[in-house]
């Protein structure tokens, strides 16, 4: 049975669709690192891309993100912070942090930032 984040990633990023063979060889909770960590790159790639359609869609699978943040357990948050923020808070130029934090719903903000400062 799939996740909560494996079905919301799979329903509302397409690009998602391509990683399934690699996730269904894992249990669910490798299956949600691998594909929140593969996500948050994708998002990198996409805003660092300077296009605006790329950068919505970024937005938009932040939102997705963001969702799953607010309405998860401590699992889910701890996860989420883990593998998508934590990768994102890698990007370390000061124009790319706010570009990210622009991003970010509120409650999400605090959890990137939150992850920012404990790495």
């Amino acid at each position: 049975m799939k996740t909560k984040i494996l079905n919301s990633i799979q329903q509302w990023v397409p690009e998602s669709q391509k990683w399934l063979q690699e996730i269904q060889k894992y249990d669910n909770n490798i299956a949600d690192c691998i594909i929140l960590n593969k996500t948050a790159n994708l998002c990198v790639t996409k805003i660092n891309s300077g296009i605006t359609e790329e950068i919505e869609n970024a937005r938009e699978i932040i939102k997705i993100i963001n969702l799953l943040y607010q309405g998860g357990n401590q699992y889910t948050r701890n996860i989420i912070e883990n593998e998508f923020l934590t990768v994102l808070s890698e990007e370390e130029a000061l124009i790319i942090l706010k570009k990210y934090i622009h991003l970010f719903p509120s409650e999400l903000k605090k959890g990137y930032i939150k992850t920012i400062l404990e790495n």
